[in-house]
């Protein structure tokens, strides 16, 4: 009788402490690139930042258009006999004056120039945002994979203990085990329980987050299963670094911000030269166009004081660009070489796992397997042995799932889609 319990038990066991750990799932795959793609046009942020950068773009186009022309009408010498009638056939001249005013050339072209860098950083705003949400769906969905790997996990393991509490009842029935050894496997699966609840939670907030970001009704499943990507990345940190510093939409924002600064300086020294107004005024007499006038306005520049707190204002302005721009490379490059720092961290990890704590773990139980079926270590020895063995390869998950975010955090920082470059080269 004990040695068919034991078979049972050791066939049980064995089936879920396998090496075979994570077979094929046949579900379909939760796309993380579909997520990505659906989050970039449904995004209301990203939708709101670039309504605003178009608004900025036809702002940008207005600024190198000319001011209205006016039209002045002047009625000379009215009747005073028939002063209600004020109009040209009251009046003994009437003058018809249209004018434009002309800023100096080059003042025109500057500010449309000025505005065309501000449509730039809007633009490159709306980049570094994208990168943003991007990083934010894929560290959810890989909390969502993980999480999703880990009820799994968690869900075998009850059903072990499960199992085995049924066995060990058995047992005890025929003195075979104590009682002791069954209320320990009905609290374990109690554990297992709340545990499995923390773990759907957690999900289901991982889910809601990544709703949220693609613009999905809450009330939506989420179709297929999450997977924790299992591709490495290879990179250069140096060449990394000098791409993040020319190309990161960051940097090409303060880039456009401080050269639209120095067209301000170039726009607040032509103050110095005056605008112009031109103008041609026909009059008519009795009724008849017979005589015009013309006319050329000039402002005349003499408070150079003011022109010139303004240069030292705009000038200000620059040099304040120019130093964001230095410490945006500086922070960026920081960002990177931290980056780096925990994603070769985080591959050192996940090699120790593979090449040592998971392979030990194996031997570990396997040794205690065979040691059960020859009657020197019990049950609840053999379960625990298997429960280590389940705890590293959960670890190992958590691993992965840290090197995945740190993965996308590089990838925020640089600019560049690692694993797509991995595949290209």
């Amino acid at each position: 009788m004990r040695v068919r319990h034991t078979a049972a038990v050791v066939a049980l066991v064995a089936s879920f402490f396998s090496p075979a750990l994570y077979p094929a799932i046949a579900a379909d795959k939760l796309d993380l690139s579909e997520l990505l793609e659906r989050a970039r046009q449904n995004n209301p942020e990203l939708i709101a930042l670039r309504e605003a950068a178009s608004s900025i773009e036809a702002g940008a186009r207005a600024e190198g258009r000319l001011d209205d022309p006016t039209l002045k009408i002047e009625l000379e010498d009215l009747s005073t006999k028939r002063p209600l009638e004020a109009g040209p056939g009251n009046a003994m001249m009437t003058r018809y004056t249209i004018s434009q005013m002309f800023p100096f050339p080059g003042k025109l072209s500057l500010k449309e120039r000025m505005a065309g860098k501000e449509a730039l950083a809007a633009r490159a705003g709306i980049s570094s945002r994208e990168l943003e949400v991007a990083a934010m769906i894929k560290e959810a969905y890989f909390e969502y994979a993980f999480l999703d790997e880990s009820i799994r996990i968690t869900r075998e393991i009850k059903e072990l203990f499960s199992s085995a509490s049924d066995i060990a009842g058995t047992m005890y029935s025929t003195g075979q085990v104590s009682q002791q050894d069954v209320i320990k496997l009905n609290v374990e699966q109690a554990m297992m329980t709340d545990e499995l609840i923390m773990l759907e939670a957690k999900k289901n907030v991982a889910a809601a987050g990544i709703k949220s970001l693609v613009n999905m009704d809450q009330s939506e499943e989420l179709m297929g299963v999450a997977e924790l990507p299992k591709e490495r990345a290879s990179f250069d940190e140096r060449k990394l670094t000098d791409a993040a510093l020319v190309s990161t939409p960051d940097i090409a924002m303060l880039r456009a911000e401080t050269e639209g600064s120095e067209l301000g300086v170039a726009l607040a020294e032509k103050n110095y030269y005056p605008d112009f107004m031109v103008g041609v005024a026909p009059i008519q007499r009795d009724g008849r166009f017979d005589s015009y006038d013309l006319m050329f306005q000039v402002n005349i520049p003499i408070w150079r004081g003011k022109y010139e707190s303004l240069i030292d204002s705009a000038k200000a302005r620059a040099r304040a660009a120019h130093s964001r721009l230095e410490a945006g490379k500086n922070r960026t490059a920081l960002e990177v070489k931290g980056a780096v720092i925990d994603v070769e961290a985080s591959l050192r990890q996940i090699e120790l796992f593979e090449t040592s704590l998971v392979p030990q773990a194996e031997l570990s139980y396997e040794s205690a397997l065979r040691n059960y079926r020859t009657g020197r270590l019990d049950l609840l020895m053999l379960l625990e042995t298997g429960r280590d063995l389940r705890k590293t390869r959960t670890d190992y998950l958590k691993a992965l799932f840290e090197y995945n975010v740190r993965l996308a955090n590089l990838e925020r920082a640089s600019g560049v889609d690692l694993l797509q470059a991995a595949q290209k080269d």
